[in-house]
């Protein structure tokens, strides 16, 4: 919520309910997208680490998601 600008769950959910995207929302509440992209980025590749750590994905398979997360994540905010 944060890093959207917004002040609740419902706002977020009204507003993406009604077609704007995360990078809309954040716009609209004086936000930055990029600050958007770059937390759930960090997020994802956080979850991906651990994955890897407990054996539920390789290496490889690790480094082949964590190059796609930023596009991904970018894609999704913009609403692509």
């Amino acid at each position: 919520l944060q890093a959207l600008g917004a002040s609740t769950d419902e706002e977020v959910y009204d507003a993406v309910y009604n077609g704007k995207s995360l990078a809309d929302i954040a716009q609209e509440n004086g936000a930055n997208a990029a600050d958007v992209i770059a937390l759930q980025s960090a997020q994802l590749i956080e979850q991906l680490d651990m994955r890897l750590a407990s054996g539920s994905i390789g290496p490889d398979v690790h480094a082949a998601l964590k190059a796609e997360v930023p596009e991904i994540v970018a894609r999704s905010v913009f609403g692509l």
